[in-house]
């Protein structure tokens, strides 16, 4: 027979990895000495020698885990978490400008245009084209109204952002991924059904081009597309703000007033004749949508893809000859 090892002997004795000999207080007391002097020296869990040395955790490789790398980088200098706003504001133009690329969207929006107009006006938006006549004689209203239109919607949502990040606010995550995922709703929208905007009716006033004729000549024309009507993104990007305000602020007055926003970007872009009521009114499902959308990776992190006890158990070998 083979020789007992010294782990096989403490097995056989009722030594495991973690206990020790059962010796009286004064063998306890000589012991304790000595364990606390070899407690620099990285022992086996099972006892049975000198395990391999500890080495210092490994950084996360930027090529290989871009996410883990960030997130690293960003615990050493938070500074730098406001630098992923870029990154984002580069995928809402991307999303926005794709629809250019649509070449039967000019034919199929115009067709498309006076059906939504009819339907507007049945859900009881007739009273957007009285408002439209009468900005067109007020220019000083109307140029306000038309600066609302291009500059606000960028600068507020991208302000709210940062102020989120600063704040560290615990769901800036799905906010953030909701207000990507609204875009990605409006590219489909736009893609299978481009809508021409009001103020290429007739009957209806371009106040944004009147007021300023280089956003509708060079912005209009050339970067943003022209056919992307419904649903109203800057409608949905306004009720995206007064949704993540509402859930950082804490004082009820603020949170009731965040609300007016998305009240005053539905008048603006209503009168300025640059969406239709069926805009508007589609608006508060596409973001709805998108919260939803956004909310599914977090749900799969948080709780898996776990089988229902009603679905059949495949088995290992069914699986493998699957394959």
């Amino acid at each position: 027979m083979h020789a007992e090892t010294t782990c096989e002997r403490a097995a056989t004795a009722g030594i495991g990895p973690g206990r020790g000999a059962r010796t009286g207080p004064a063998q306890n007391a000589a012991v304790l000495p000595r364990q606390g002097a070899r407690s620099a020296t990285a022992v086996d869990p099972a006892g049975c020698g000198p395990s391999r040395p500890r080495t210092a955790p490994r950084r996360p490789s930027a090529v290989r885990q871009p996410v883990l790398t960030a997130r690293a980088a960003a615990a050493r200098h938070p500074g730098l978490r406001y630098l992923q706003i870029l990154p984002v504001a580069l995928v809402l133009w991307g999303l926005d400008d794709a629809v250019r690329f649509n070449s039967a969207a000019s034919v199929l929006g115009m067709r498309n245009a006076p059906a939504v107009a009819q339907i507007s006006y049945e859900l009881g938006g007739a009273f957007a084209r009285p408002w439209n006549d009468w900005l067109l004689h007020h220019s000083l209203l109307g140029s306000a109204a038309s600066w609302y239109y291009v500059i606000l919607q960028g600068a507020l949502t991208g302000l709210v952002g940062i102020w989120l990040i600063w704040r560290r606010a615990p769901h800036f995550a799905l906010h953030r991924d909701a207000l990507i995922a609204c875009n990605v709703v409006g590219l489909a929208a736009f893609w299978f059904y481009p809508v021409a905007p009001p103020r290429m009716l007739p009957g209806y006033h371009d106040i944004t081009g009147l007021n300023l004729p280089v956003f509708s000549t060079l912005i209009e024309g050339k970067a943003a597309d022209q056919f992307a009507s419904l649903p109203s993104l800057h409608v949905v990007w306004a009720l995206w703000v007064a949704v993540a305000m509402t859930g950082a602020l804490r004082n009820p007055v603020l949170k009731a007033l965040v609300w007016l926003y998305p009240v005053a970007t539905t008048l603006d872009v209503l009168a300025t004749a640059n969406h239709y009521w069926l805009d508007v009114v589609t608006a508060p499902a596409v973001l709805a949508i998108a919260y939803a959308l956004a909310a599914v990776p977090e749900y799969i992190r948080k709780h898996g893809l776990r089988r229902r006890p009603g679905w059949p158990r495949v088995a290992a070998g069914s699986r493998a000859h699957a394959r």
